[in-house]
């Protein structure tokens, strides 16, 4: 395949799983309106422990093998190899979650006792639970699609998903009023069809096959995983708890709406990149350039990542005023906060690559325990005296010490010669246009702000686009075929007047 062809093929791929991840994501903001009328703060703060509990209960017994799913498999010898790869990740994670929701389920009235302080939520937490079985399932079998590079069935299921947790969330949270127990039911019986479709779609095109010594291997690679996974979804999500023990269940709920919008450029950008990026990473490791490759790709995600969190921070407040309830407006100051910490944490994930492919999975395990100590200290110092805003700045310091000690960590294993210099200038121009178009200017009707925050934007973005062409140019231009296209072409055309072509 050429260079042109492969760009191509990047980009085809990259944007069906940008759509793809818009309709799994979409509901969430299409709700937003419905769930912020029928649904008040403490009710969304609830949802969003509900999710925390659940994340931060399944990597340690869930047994998911889907860290190890890429690496395997294209380590694989022949087809039954990768078969082995994908049917022990099924099955292991099958059986082990199953133990999982049936323990859960007895001690539901214990669970919610300790995370809500009331017992109430018995039954949602029950229900909820459910998905420690679906969620692993379905994940694996849209990963299995990723590997095969089937972008147009990842996203014919992503949906199919859309529109029955849509269609339940109207019936369930709207029609029969069912609150919290009827967003946790759309969520479950969406995730449950969409494991047993996927997996009907692997048993089709492929044979069950097992292997005890890969999958001995693949549970060595995995176990730091579920021990950093564990710390990792701690990080990121228990500033909820803080707030709760601090502050009040509606500051977990404005929290929980501010992590909704700041993520949009995670499943927007971030999400569609890494998707297919994670597992041809493996193959661009072992080519010839491949380094190069790591290193355009690193520039450009940064650039789009930093652009998109920039639009998400000016434009959130004026949506948050148009689509949800006066309670909820508060989330709109920490957005900015909470979205650079996302970026950052997204980007982090470029070093990680290191321990995987060098098989030192432990040592990302320790990092991730380390960062989850420097945030119960943040919050425990920021929660009780700023509250809300005190949550995303722990957070976001977390996540900077974190990506600053992987960065260093990481380049003892595999250093593709990253440069951070191009991050420090995007975010400073991300925070120069926030400044100029949220804080200096304030305009007296919402079209004449829109119109300000609008061309601030545009060109907040242009110099961001010539900041990630310049730091491209530094790189070999034979790299620019890493480039999804139009980028790569948009890169040799401004070589080509560099040299005076």
């Amino acid at each position: 395949m050429t260079s042109q062809k492969r760009s191509r093929s990047f980009a085809s791929h990259t944007a069906t799983y940008a759509i793809g991840n818009i309709a799994r994501r979409v509901v969430g903001f299409a709700m937003l309106p419905i769930y912020t009328r029928f649904l008040t703060p403490a009710d969304y703060g609830v949802v969003g422990l509900l999710a925390f509990a659940l994340a931060l209960f399944e990597p340690l017994f869930g047994a998911r093998l889907g860290w190890a799913i890429p690496k395997f498999y294209f380590d694989a010898p022949d087809s039954r190899g990768k078969r082995a790869v994908i049917w022990s990740a099924l099955g292991l994670t099958g059986a082990a979650s199953v133990v999982s929701v049936a323990l859960l389920i007895l001690v539901r009235g214990m669970g919610a006792e300790v995370l809500f302080g009331d017992r109430k939520y018995a039954l949602d937490l029950g229900v909820f639970a459910i998905t420690l079985l679906s969620q692993p399932i379905e994940q694996t079998g849209m990963t299995y699609l990723r590997l095969r590079e089937r972008s147009g069935l990842f996203l014919g299921f992503s949906m199919v998903k859309l529109v029955l947790q849509l269609g339940l969330n109207l019936l369930l949270v709207v029609y029969w009023e069912q609150g919290v127990l009827g967003v946790v039911l759309s969520a479950v019986i969406s995730s449950i069809v969409l494991g047993i479709g996927s997996t009907i779609y692997v048993s089709i095109h492929e044979a069950p096959a097992f292997d005890w010594q890969l999958t001995r291997k693949m549970i060595q690679f995995c176990w730091p995983m579920w021990l950093s996974g564990l710390a990792g979804l701690y990080i990121g999500s228990s500033g909820a708890v803080f707030l709760r023990m601090f502050a009040t269940l509606g500051d977990v709920g404005r929290l929980e709406l501010a992590v909704k919008f700041s993520s949009v450029a995670g499943a927007l950008i971030w999400s569609p990149f890494f998707q297919h990026w994670e597992p041809m990473s493996y193959q661009y490791h072992k080519e010839e350039g491949g380094r190069r490759k790591f290193q355009v790709a690193f520039i450009t995600i940064s650039a789009l990542m930093f652009a998109g969190g920039m639009g998400i921070s000016i434009f959130s407040a004026p949506v948050i005023k148009v689509m949800a309830t006066k309670p909820f407006y508060a989330a709109a100051a920490v957005v900015p906060i909470v979205t650079l910490g996302f970026i950052v944490n997204s980007l982090r994930q470029f070093f990680n690559f290191s321990f995987f492919v060098t098989a030192n999975t432990k040592i990302h395990s320790l990092c991730q325990y380390g960062t989850a100590g420097v945030i119960t200290v943040a919050y425990l110092l920021l929660v009780p005296r700023f509250g809300l805003m005190g949550a995303a700045l722990a957070q976001t310091l977390a996540f900077a010490i974190n990506f600053i000690f992987v960065r260093y960590l990481s380049r003892r294993y595999y250093d593709p010669g990253f440069n951070l210099a191009p991050l420090g200038l995007f975010a400073l121009i991300g925070a120069a246009a926030y400044v100029c178009s949220n804080v200096l200017f304030h305009a007296s009707s919402l079209e004449i702000d829109l119109l300000v925050k609008s061309l601030v934007s545009l060109i907040a973005i242009a110099l961001m686009g010539l900041v990630g062409i310049r730091s491209i140019q530094a790189v070999q231009g034979t790299s620019l075929e890493s480039l999804p296209w139009p980028l790569d072409r948009l890169g040799r055309i401004q070589l080509g007047r560099q040299s005076g072509g």
